[in-house]
């Protein structure tokens, strides 16, 4: 069993991704630490409660993170997520009063150093967390198991600007420490989120099942009562429901899933049109010596076809 952090900015694909990751026993979840992205820090936080809740792992800790970037202002995703960040998903936050200090990236760091070589980073949002206790502890680089994260692009265009992804492009400088820690890192970019989505076939099936997970997965995008209105989110309903964080754990879970190759990674930090690129060397034509294991390829029906049936074995709240 692997046990891990995740690194999160819920989100409806991070609800996505945490339903399975919640449900598995071949993961054993620490902790989730949160992060500015989709919505504010506070809004993340109090959606990772309320995931937590109706999965019934209250046990699993929620720490707060960063608000901001290294560099600049976060660049939120409320027009995918709406304002709450989960879609029309309705549940009370179960601890609104708790202490919102931030505290995320120093237990992140107490966590893996107690702990060396056996502790990994699931990261579904901007990196500037990972970073900053790669910052703060020398030895958190080679201390953590692995890094996983999603973000980038190699063979695809981006999706908050033609060739940045949003947590990239949410803080580059920060995903440029992660990459060049030396840390064993894995990006998980838009060449598979892109290639992976739910059916309608699969909404169905998870909204007809008893788990309440599953129930709140469809609800977050308004299947069914909204499924016929394309005033918002039309892509999630004609598309499919894309959940560009659930590859994470997929990868997690079964690497079998995936091509990757393991290749040079940089991130385009100054330009004008370019800033937040993964400028991904596809050949060895400019020798630069590899440092990241990229994902290329998917094998989508599978990854959809687990989830859906790990969501729905989730019967009842704990």
């Amino acid at each position: 069993m692997e046990r891990i952090i995740i690194d999160t900015d819920p989100g409806i694909d991070d609800a996505g991704a945490l339903f399975w990751a919640l449900a598995s026993d071949a993961l054993q979840v620490a902790a989730l630490t949160t992060v500015f992205g989709n919505v504010d820090v506070e809004t993340a936080t109090a959606n990772a409660r309320r995931i937590v809740a109706v999965t019934g792992r209250t046990d699993v800790p929620v720490w707060r993170g960063s608000a901001r970037p290294l560099v600049g202002r976060p660049h939120y995703a409320e027009h995918i997520h709406r304002p709450g960040g989960l879609g029309y998903w309705e549940h009370p936050d179960p601890d609104p009063q708790s202490d919102e200090e931030s505290v995320a990236v120093r237990r992140m760091i107490d966590t893996v150093m107690s702990a060396p070589g056996e502790v990994s980073i699931l990261a579904l949002a901007p990196l500037t967390n990972v970073a900053l206790a790669i910052k703060l502890e020398p030895a958190f680089a080679r201390s953590v198991r692995r890094i996983i994260y999603m973000g980038g692009a190699a063979l695809t265009w981006g999706n908050v600007t033609p060739v940045a992804s949003a947590n990239i492009y949410n803080d580059p400088e920060a995903a440029q420490i992660v990459i060049d820690s030396g840390a064993p890192v894995t990006q998980v970019g838009l060449d598979v989120s892109r290639n992976f989505a739910l059916s309608l076939d699969h909404l169905a099936e998870l909204w007809e099942s008893p788990s309440p997970t599953a129930r709140a997965l469809c609800e977050m995008i308004g299947y069914p009562d909204r499924q016929d209105s394309r005033d918002e989110m039309p892509e999630w309903k004609s598309e499919g429901m894309h959940l560009n964080d659930v590859p994470c754990v997929a990868y997690a879970l079964n690497p079998e899933w995936f091509t990757v190759r393991r290749l040079h990674v940089d991130v385009e930090l100054h330009g004008e049109h370019t800033r937040g690129q993964t400028v991904v060397h596809m050949t060895d034509r400019w020798q630069q010596e590899p440092n990241v294991d990229v994902l290329l390829d998917i094998d989508g029906q599978a990854v959809a076809d687990a989830l859906t049936a790990a969501v729905s074995s989730v019967r009842t709240t704990r």
